[in-house]
């Protein structure tokens, strides 16, 4: 249920601090109302602010004071309909829709069936608009596999901004000429805005990820603009920053290796090391990047001073560790 105090809406949106903060000649202020953010089991009251270009997400304080949360630019922004794969429990989907944009994936709960229709819509079109001023239209984009094979891959592939996460997989395996689909692998953003590697879920943008840490890295007139003149083709392949950088890698998902295992019928100690040690890949951000490159080399985990293989029975993982 939505909370009845510290949910204002502006009396006057346009007349707000916080929107007139974000007001420039060639931006208009579209859409505002109040919406319950949902990932994992947080769930956060926040207000939203539509322009154009840009999501503004702020925190409600009085009907004029808002504080700013975050934005995001709406050409790298993404809606899908997976609530489940989002946030725990249920959700009304009547009301409700996956919204993302770079590192982050929400469940986006409103008051009522027809703010929800009001919000994707515009969302939706407004997206579409600013995807089509995307420059360039398509990036090189670095794909690492691991943990594929007994050794690694890296391709780069030509990819566009309108291919999701499950598009680049599907194109990755067949420039590595690995048979599968998108249900057996995962895409793994490493990004240095993140404490740890993370596994897209499919429908994301990974051009709009690769080109918000891009963004992020120019002069700070051009940070909010969608198509700043400085994004020459040299710049695409620069190295950035260390908190701005972004790299891709391509896992077998814990699924698929697990029906391999099943499958093959291969119940040794080193094979079940590969799956125990797939509970850590959301290490730190080095641990993943540094994993085995196959399992025959993986060395075992420990848990409070024990070998994982000790504490788990039939390859599970101890319930409380799940």
């Amino acid at each position: 249920s939505f909370c009845r105090e510290g949910c204002f809406s502006p009396i006057s949106p346009e007349a707000c601090p916080l929107v007139q903060s974000f007001m420039c000649h060639n931006r208009t202020f579209l859409l505002d109302g109040h919406v319950q953010l949902k990932t994992g089991l947080q769930t956060q009251e926040r207000h939203l602010f539509l322009f154009t270009d840009l999501l503004v997400v702020a925190k409600s304080k009085s009907h004029s004071h808002f504080k700013l949360k975050c934005q995001a630019r709406l050409c790298e922004m993404w809606t899908a309909f997976c609530t489940e794969e989002v946030c725990e429990g249920s959700t009304d989907p009547e009301r409700s829709f996956v919204l993302g944009w770079p590192t982050t994936n929400c469940v986006a709960n409103f008051r009522s069936a027809e703010q929800r229709e009001t919000w994707l819509s515009f969302l939706q079109s407004r997206i579409r608009e600013e995807k089509e001023k995307d420059y360039p239209k398509s990036i090189p984009l670095k794909i690492i596999a691991k943990d594929v094979g007994t050794c690694a891959y890296s391709k780069t592939l030509s990819v566009t901004n309108g291919d999701t996460a499950n598009d680049v997989i599907l194109m990755a395996l067949q420039q590595l000429g690995i048979n599968g689909s998108e249900k057996d692998y995962k895409l793994w953003v490493i990004s240095g805005r993140e404490d740890a590697p993370y596994p897209l879920i499919g429908h994301e943008y990974p051009f709009g990820i690769k080109m918000s840490h891009i963004r992020d890295a120019m002069p700070h007139g051009s940070k909010h603009c969608a198509c700043p003149r400085q994004l020459q083709g040299s710049f695409l392949t620069e190295q950035l920053p260390q908190e701005l950088q972004c790299q891709f890698v391509l896992k077998p998902s814990r699924l698929a290796v697990c029906q391999q295992l099943n499958d093959l019928g291969q119940k040794s100690c080193k094979r079940k090391r590969s799956i125990i040690n797939w509970a850590f890949w959301r290490g730190p951000g080095t641990h993943l990047d540094n994993a085995p490159l196959s399992s025959t080399s993986a060395a075992p985990g420990k848990l409070f001073g024990l070998l994982l293989t000790a504490i788990c029975e039939d390859d599970n993982l101890p319930k409380p560790l799940l």
